[in-house]
């Protein structure tokens, strides 16, 4: 794996993880950071890391944990919240311009995915809003996507809908298993239908996230929608509520390890002026009444945890050339449509299933 994708993979792993905490014992905060650290300090013993079979075990259960947010976005913007977003992503642009000398494209495109992960990091729990969903599915574009025939749009966006068709064949093949096993094996049977859709979508060099969105999609919109009409809410199978926790902390304490990041002066700079930054954005937000930031003053650990993440993203954020700017913004806009054509799909499909309902009812 490049060094750009083992970086994007450390902040995918640092950003899910800091997600996850609500709930968890506050000492996983402090592995989190430990971890981070570590990025500092040379390891003693060099090991051979299998980045493709990480990639094949860990994204997928990214996706699975994630698909429901990706999915089920609010398409609500109050104008304060847009106001601060911007903001945001201008100021850290900004700040790796005139300090660490990126070129200006690549400083919008790093604003834009910062931002949007700082509102993910802030997020209370409720319905995710496009804001906060576009940064960690970019970076998933970013290290899945590369193989994908960029040169060629007709082939790319083919590779989307043979991804597309890759996951509508599988959920129709679980909803079908779904009515022969008792209803406690469904929430495994779309998780093993996650990891199916991303591997079979990868052997075929077709787009693994196309395959696994809309396998979600149908099998949500078919299955878990109830004769009456009503909606079911999917349950990640979490195995264990510690378990894949802990795995993907390890994981990432040890690739963290394994992935030393020299920091020079300018470097530091950077880095006190974003967290300064971040810190002043929260204050603005506490101060104007948007929600997300009311918890400023009251919860230290959720202080922490974006500061954390700030001082995360400004340390490993890739600045060397591998970051081709049409693979970059190509992921962007893929990461802003997927979502808008999710969103598009499922109220089509949940207004078919709607009128069969009320065509059967009347004929009833």
């Amino acid at each position: 794996m490049a060094g750009y994708e083992h970086a994007l993979f450390l902040l995918l792993l640092l950003g899910f993880l800091l997600r996850d905490l609500q709930g968890r014992h506050k000492s996983n905060l402090y592995f989190i950071v430990g971890g981070l650290l570590l990025v500092l300090l040379p390891p003693f013993i060099s090991v051979k890391i299998p980045w493709d079979l990480i990639l094949a075990l860990v994204l997928p259960w990214i996706f699975w944990q994630s698909a429901w947010n990706w999915l089920h976005i609010s398409w609500k913007f109050p104008i304060r919240e847009i106001t601060l977003w911007i903001l945001t992503a201008f100021c850290l642009g900004l700040i790796t311009v005139f300090i660490g000398d990126l070129p200006i494209i690549r400083a919008i495109f790093f604003g834009i995915v910062a931002a949007s992960m700082f509102w993910q990091m802030s997020s209370r729990g409720e319905i995710s809003n496009l804001l906060e969903v576009i940064g960690p599915l970019t970076l998933v574009f970013l290290l899945v996507e590369t193989s994908i025939p960029l040169e060629d749009p007709k082939l790319y966006f083919g590779s989307l809908f043979s991804g597309a068709g890759v996951g509508i064949i599988l959920a129709i093949i679980s909803i079908a298993l779904i009515k022969k096993v008792p209803s406690k094996y469904e929430s495994w049977i779309l998780f093993g239908q996650v990891y199916l859709a991303y591997w079979i979508a990868f052997a075929l060099k077709t787009s693994p996230i196309a395959a696994v969105l809309i396998s979600v999609i149908v099998f949500v919109e078919f299955h878990y929608t109830q004769s009456a009409g009503k909606e079911a809410t999917i349950t990640p199978t979490r195995l264990n509520n510690r378990l894949p926790f802990f795995i993907l902390l390890a994981l990432f304490i040890f690739t963290a390890w394994q992935s030393h990041q020299p920091v020079t002066l300018i470097q530091w700079f950077e880095v006190v002026l974003g967290l300064c930054v971040g810190f002043l954005v929260a204050l603005i937000g506490q101060r104007s009444g948007v929600p997300r930031f009311e918890f400023l003053s009251s919860n230290w650990r959720s202080v922490l945890k974006l500061g954390t993440f700030l001082f995360g993203i400004l340390l490993l954020w890739p600045r060397g050339s591998e970051l081709k700017p049409l693979l970059i913004w190509v992921a962007l806009g893929l990461a802003v449509f997927l979502p808008v054509l999710s969103a598009i799909l499922l109220a089509a499909l949940h207004d078919l299933n709607t009128q069969r309902n009320g065509k059967y009812m009347d004929d009833f």
